[in-house]
């Protein structure tokens, strides 16, 4: 079934961050912030355009249509059974973390994520004047492992409340195993410590790899865990916020409901909410489909770049290719592909300090978008 992955929609509006100009540059290849470059499903712009041009949008309340579209990709998607009544509805996966943050640790607690991460995460435990404990990922080969020695004596060390996941991971690309993410709910569940998983790259999962939510392991892992989902990065409606908290402890969900609710940024936008469910009940096919063409670009990637400089990390799950541009020997590796090629990746740094050579590549475009910018990155004599 062709859903037009190969069409290149013109997004040049003075609104998109991603294509945003940069001067002296009138032939950018943006592969950098996470949104993809294709149409969301038609059933979903379908539900869209009938709020519309219904004209009035009033204050929404997801219904039980809107629940059952969603743990019913829950568990079609992941094996995963999910109380409704367990689900807090938010604008973003990042407020939902930041949410935890507040409602169940206090200032001063200290908090690990495992990096390189998602700059937002650190800078959101950091802003709420907790602790940020870093606990490396270890490179092996090509592919990213948890270093569980050093995780499990940094959360002694500095008694250690509260861990953030990601899985998959953004920008490691790793999907944890069954055995991997058995070993750190463990630990958490010894130190007494609460797990947030952002979980909002689910969908991305590629052949031989399967995404299983951490809180679906045991009834112990339920009760200690806050998993953070979204359809916007599926479906590509990032720009329509919205996102779904399941907490299934009482008391948890009753403290992060709590402290939305006094922030005032609670609840889902109207059309967030009909994107959503439209996209849960109709994008299967659509998904699947997607999955086939994001894996065929990360595979001419790989093959394109195999013999250079630039080493590719094996990616299970994401749109988003880690490589190590260290092999250059430049000060700063996006900024020379910004002048030398005119792409724009991310830079290294946005996900750790000590990721300084590398770059993050976004693949989520038309395949012919791929090749050129392999095209310029292959003209530089600089790579071999």
């Amino acid at each position: 079934m062709d859903f037009g992955f190969d069409e290149i929609v013109d997004r040049n509006t003075p609104e998109d961050i991603k294509y945003q100009k940069i001067e002296g540059i009138d032939d950018l290849i943006p592969m950098w912030v996470a949104d993809m470059d294709f149409r969301c499903p038609k059933e979903v712009r379908d539900a869209l355009t009938e709020i519309a041009q219904r004209g009035v949008f009033g204050y929404p309340e997801a219904d039980e249509s809107y629940d059952k579209a969603v743990t019913g990709w829950y568990k079609r998607r992941y094996g995963w059974d999910v109380d409704s009544k367990t689900i807090i509805k938010l604008p973003g996966v990042v407020l939902g973390i930041s949410d935890s943050i507040m409602a169940l640790t206090k200032e001063g607690d200290s908090i690990l994520i495992f990096e390189p991460l998602y700059g937002p995460i650190g800078r959101a435990v950091k802003g709420s004047g907790r602790n940020l404990v870093i606990s490396d990922l270890v490179l092996k080969g090509s592919r990213y492992e948890i270093d569980f020695d050093d995780f499990e004596r940094k959360v002694r060390e500095n008694d250690v409340k509260m861990l953030i996941f990601c899985n998959p991971h953004n920008p490691a690309g790793r999907v944890w195993t069954r055995e991997e993410l058995l070993r750190v709910g463990d630990i958490c569940l010894k130190n007494h410590m609460i797990i947030v998983c952002d979980e909002i790259h689910a969908d991305f999962v590629y052949s031989g790899h399967k995404h299983i939510p951490i809180a679906s392991l045991s009834e112990e892992l339920r009760k200690i865990t806050v998993t953070c989902t979204s359809a916007t990065k599926s479906f590509n409606i990032a720009g329509i916020q919205a996102a779904n908290i399941v907490i299934a402890d009482d008391t948890m969900r009753r403290a992060v409901d709590k402290y939305a609710l006094t922030t005032g940024a609670f609840g889902l936008n109207i059309m967030g909410l009909v994107a959503t469910r439209a996209a849960y009940t109709y994008g299967d096919k659509w998904m699947d489909g997607l999955c086939e063409y994001l894996k065929g670009n990360i595979d001419l990637v790989k093959e394109r770049l195999a013999g250079t400089k630039l080493k590719v990390t094996d990616i299970e799950g994401t749109y988003l290719i880690w490589i190590d541009a260290s092999g250059l020997g430049l000060e700063d590796p996006s900024k020379f592909f910004l002048e030398k090629t005119h792409i724009r990746f991310s830079e290294g740094t946005f996900f750790s300090k000590k990721a300084d050579q590398f770059i993050r590549m976004n693949i989520a475009c038309p395949r012919s978008v791929v090749n050129e910018a392999l095209d310029r990155m292959l003209k530089l004599p600089e790579i071999y």
